[in-house]
């Protein structure tokens, strides 16, 4: 397959690193946003987030990649993806807005023979009310003069540029031709496709979050019922999965971000009688207030200095979209606790300084959640406990010191060491 034009719209952490590997493969990518200082940004060769395709930036801005706020240059491409955000708001309903002024914006650019693929998590059906939406505005019938297809990103924040390259890649077309079209394109950068029709492309995205986001939902309600009756989450998996061939449970933590947070909504919106996905998301979102309740019912946190280790929704990225560190920060405001925020990567939070330095962040602390399982934390939990005081409490419901226990003083990990 000649490698033609090809042109991304959306370029923030799911976008951008999709363009990096397309130009590092040959073709020619504009980068189209909405923002000209992140533009700015982009020409200078400066990464907007922390990701692993900083040095495929440098090397193609302005070459192969033309980052850009016009849409005009869709002109010249034989392909356009749509990487855009799909957020819920504040009443839990999907909220399509920047997809549908993204299709508004590229209409007057439109010419035969072109490829246009939905990359966005979406409602299921939503490929097809854009097909109708595009016949309806232009002259063109899909699967004929242009093509369309749903193809579900699947890679994990962080590691977009390796896996991009090396998952399969879903493929639903509207008719037989979208599917094909859509297929030499991703097997022309060496992607495996597995074709299928558009729904069932969309449920296979939602159905991929919400089974993650279900098991551990279990895992968290798990933790809640043995801590009932005293005992320890950690070490109740570790003996289902050790040497069981039918193990495999996941362990409980924080559970949120931007997709396995809001990707059920986009199906229950349209069926009101998914239990077990509206059960699921309450498990998760109450864990943070059940894990200040734990540390309150030992200590009372009023005008006590608690820091908040990890701002981040997942481990190793800068990403603090809807993660569940700042419900823990709001339940401590209540209990008129004095927070500090520490986050390797986080550089700012519009609400409150984030520190960076953690010896800094360690100074005179009464209580310590681990909130994000940052490999940092785990490499120098040794550390960080030697800079405690031994009254200091620490909720570690990622069991990043290996005491499998969910609260505990720093007295009590001295003691439980020097008895071994």
């Amino acid at each position: 397959m000649k490698k033609k034009a090809v042109a991304v719209i959306g370029i923030g952490r799911v976008g951008l690193p999709l363009a990096l590997v397309l130009a590092d493969s040959g073709y020619k990518v504009f980068g189209i946003g909405r923002n000209i200082e992140k533009i700015n940004e982009l020409l200078k060769g400066k990464m907007p987030f922390k990701d692993e395709g900083a040095e495929l930036l440098k090397k193609h801005v302005g070459k192969k990649f033309l980052p850009t706020i016009s849409y005009e240059s869709i002109k010249e491409c034989k392909t356009i993806i749509l990487t855009l955000g799909t957020p819920i708001d504040e009443n839990m309903n999907p909220v399509l807005d920047q997809v549908e002024a993204a299709f508004d914006s590229m209409l007057p650019f439109l010419k035969k023979d072109q490829l246009i693929i939905l990359r966005s998590t979406v409602s299921p059906r939503t490929t097809i009310y854009v097909k109708e939406k595009l016949e309806n505005q232009t002259k063109f019938k899909i699967g004929k003069d242009l093509f369309l297809a749903f193809c579900p990103e699947r890679v994990a924040e962080g590691k977009s540029i390796t896996e991009t390259k090396t998952i399969p890649q879903i493929i639903g077309g509207i008719g037989d031709d979208s599917n094909r079209k859509a297929k030499e394109f991703f097997e022309s950068f060496g992607v495996k496709c597995l074709l299928t029709d558009s729904t069932s492309a969309e449920l296979a995205k939602l159905f991929t979050n919400m089974y993650r986001y279900i098991s551990f939902a279990i895992s968290n309600e798990f933790m809640v019922v043995a801590e009932h009756f005293n005992r320890n989450i950690h070490d109740i998996v570790n003996l289902v999965n050790t040497d069981y061939k039918r193990g495999g449970l996941a362990l409980p933590g924080l559970t949120a971000g931007p997709c396995l947070f809001k990707d059920g909504f986009f199906l229950i919106n349209d069926n009101p009688y998914l239990d077990l996905i509206t059960a699921s998301w309450k498990i998760n979102e109450s864990l943070p207030l059940f894990l200040v309740r734990k540390i309150r019912e030992r200590i009372n946190l009023k005008n006590k200095k608690v820091l908040i280790l990890g701002l981040a929704f997942k481990p190793e990225v800068d990403d603090i979209r809807e993660s569940l560190s700042f419900k823990i920060r709001k339940a401590l405001i209540r209990e008129h606790a004095k927070i500090v925020l520490h986050d390797p990567y986080v550089k700012e939070y519009s609400q409150q300084e984030v520190l960076n330095d953690l010896n800094e962040a360690l100074k005179g602390i009464d209580v310590l959640f681990v909130a994000t399982r940052h490999k940092v934390y785990e490499d120098k939990a040794g550390e960080i406990l030697k800079k405690l005081n031994k009254n200091v409490y620490i909720c570690d419901v990622w069991n990043t010191f290996g005491i499998n226990k969910l609260v505990f003083t720093v007295n009590q990990v001295n003691l439980l060491r020097n008895s071994k």
